[in-house]
């Protein structure tokens, strides 16, 4: 690993000489190493540049403030940082590919990482290991022609499911209230995936139920959407279109979101 001198051995002695003005400690520097799971290429996630992030130290791992940051090339495998005050720093790793797309990074990392820098020395951290970013879900209802209510219809819940092999193995299944509490995103509602289980180099299926208070699905079928893997860090949205005017419900593509030519009875994202 390269190293580099703070300052020369003359400089060196004569801080040890001559005590800092005011009693301040001398800034020292830190080198921060980062890699993608077991020493993976960049290239194989497609990973251009990678920011370095030094936080407010926090023990729960919740970032403070933000000291300071440097964006590396990914092939240069580590970050370097001066003039930093002496203490313990939170440590926050991402990687971005051609079309600036969060792929890979550390946040999910526990216990956090941390740095820790000592006074007029040069110090370097552990390594950080950044994992791919799962895919990101956005799923919104429209219903009874985009114009009802929950108040209006027998849907308590809508269950999604995401699969991959083309349906065989399920990835993640969430449920969400018809009339979520968590704020909207660009008009749609996240999946909340903190264990990174909807793999977006894998996911291919999602299907979406609406149920009742029971957990009894209201329509005859869950509505099913199907996609080429997104890849790692993109987003999906998914837009469902439910009618209880008449019994069942039914649940179908959204109007102008358009079905699989190949197959009518399942939807593409939007």
């Amino acid at each position: 690993m390269r190293t580099r001198l703070l300052v020369s051995t003359l400089a060196l002695t004569a801080l040890v000489a001559a005590p800092a003005c005011g009693g301040d400690d001398p800034p020292g520097s830190l080198i921060v190493p980062f890699k993608i799971g077991a020493n993976v290429d960049c290239s194989v996630l497609a990973v251009t540049d990678v920011t370095v992030e030094l936080y407010k130290y926090s023990a729960s791992g919740a970032a403070g403030d933000l000291i300071d940051q440097e964006v590396v090339d990914c092939e240069d495998g580590q970050a370097e940082f001066t003039g930093l005050i002496a203490g313990r720093y939170n440590v926050k790793v991402s990687g971005v590919d051609a079309e600036k797309v969060i792929v890979t990074d550390n946040f999910d990392n526990d216990p956090a990482d941390i740095a820790e820098v000592t006074s007029g020395a040069e110090n370097t951290a552990d390594v950080v290991t950044m994992s791919p970013t799962p895919a990101k879900i956005l799923v919104r209802w429209l219903l009874n022609g985009g114009f009802g209510m929950c108040s209006n219809v027998p849907v308590t819940n809508f269950r999604v499911a995401t699969y991959e092999k083309e349906g065989l193995s399920e990835l993640l299944t969430y449920d969400f209230d018809c009339d979520p509490e968590e704020p909207s995103v660009m008009g749609y509602n996240a999946i909340i995936d903190p264990d990174r289980q909807i793999a977006g180099d894998d996911l291919d299926r999602v299907y979406i139920d609406a149920l009742d208070e029971k957990g009894t699905s209201l329509v005859t079928a869950p509505l099913e959407f199907v996609m080429e893997p997104p890849g790692h860090g993109r987003t999906v949205k998914l837009t469902a279109a439910v009618d209880c005017t008449g019994d069942p419900c039914t649940i179908s593509c959204a109007a102008g979101k358009g079905a699989d030519p190949m197959e009518p009875t399942l939807c593409l994202a939007d």
